[in-house]
């Protein structure tokens, strides 16, 4: 029951339970209407129907679904608690939306040229991500792997991205948008991947691409360098020290491309993030 009223919190989901209120309640007209010809009353009485399905049935239900936009955010709160301490929370396919939605509002920023879109886009990845490994006993291993897949791809991302914006052939702003954001959302990817890591396993994971630099601070400068390319006129270059290649560079242009389809693909995109998820989860040859 906490997890279906949480669910509610969300305005995307009133929404959707609206438009199926909104379906079910025409359906129950016109069956309402077949009835009445059954019964051999004709249609004179249409009014009737409508007063009974739009007055009585939908009016109440939508206006009870808009009130509980509160209640839903109430059950979300004490649903997030309650997950927080139990130790099989990452189990349960059910849960972990609520995880993810807990650590994004606890660890991530994301950059201001992204939009809220790009931002339900990297709570889904990292879902999809964690439901691939529930069950398996080398989920920690796999979601390591994972995790240096997605940040290669980032420092690949964030090479693309310095290109455009700047030396001999940068690219107008306009033109380093989707490379900003596709990045941006990436790396806040890797923030959730990396705390749901950390508070399952209670441990950083291993980057050993990142000889002893902070992965926390590596994504910070991403973020940052995210808005630096995309809003400013005369960008720096990215300045972070390369990763050195310990994956097979196909493999990261394959994750990297999976994520641009992606972040590209309008929601809810299941196929191109089934892709992705796929290829960041791939097992080493």
């Amino acid at each position: 029951m906490h997890l279906w009223l949480a669910r509610l919190a969300e305005g995307r989901r009133r929404a959707l339970v609206a438009r199926w209120l909104l379906g079910g309640c025409v359906v129950g007209f016109f069956l309402t209407l077949g009835a009445m010809q059954l019964a051999g009353w004709g249609l004179d009485r249409w009014i009737f129907a409508l007063i009974v399905w739009g007055a009585l049935v939908f009016l109440p239900l939508r206006i009870a679904l808009d009130a509980s936009g509160s209640l839903g955010a109430r059950a979300l709160a004490a649903l997030r608690r309650r997950l927080a301490s139990h130790p099989s929370r990452y189990d349960h396919p059910e849960w972990l939306p609520v995880l993810v939605g807990d650590l994004f509002a606890r660890r991530v920023t994301m950059p201001r040229i992204t939009t809220p879109a790009h931002a339900r886009k990297a709570h889904d990845a990292a879902a999809a991500i964690l439901r691939h490994l529930v069950g398996r006993t080398d989920a920690g291993d796999r979601l390591g792997g994972a995790i240096r897949l997605a940040l290669a791809a980032a420092a690949a991302e964030a090479m693309h991205v310095s290109a455009l914006a700047s030396g001999p052939t940068a690219q107008s702003i306009q033109a380093r948008w989707d490379g900003a954001r596709a990045l941006g959302t990436l790396a806040a990817l890797i923030q959730l991947l990396t705390a749901a890591f950390a508070d399952r396993w209670d441990r950083p994971p291993p980057v050993p691409e990142l000889a002893g630099r902070s992965l926390r601070d590596f994504l910070d400068a991403t973020l940052d360098y995210c808005d630096e390319a995309a809003l400013q006129v005369d960008a720096l270059p990215w300045t972070e020290p390369p990763l050195p290649a310990l994956l097979a560079p196909e493999t990261v242009d394959r994750v990297r491309g999976a994520w641009r389809v992606f972040v590209a693909a309008p929601p809810p995109a299941t196929a191109a993030l089934d892709a992705f998820v796929g290829e960041v989860l791939r097992p080493p040859a």
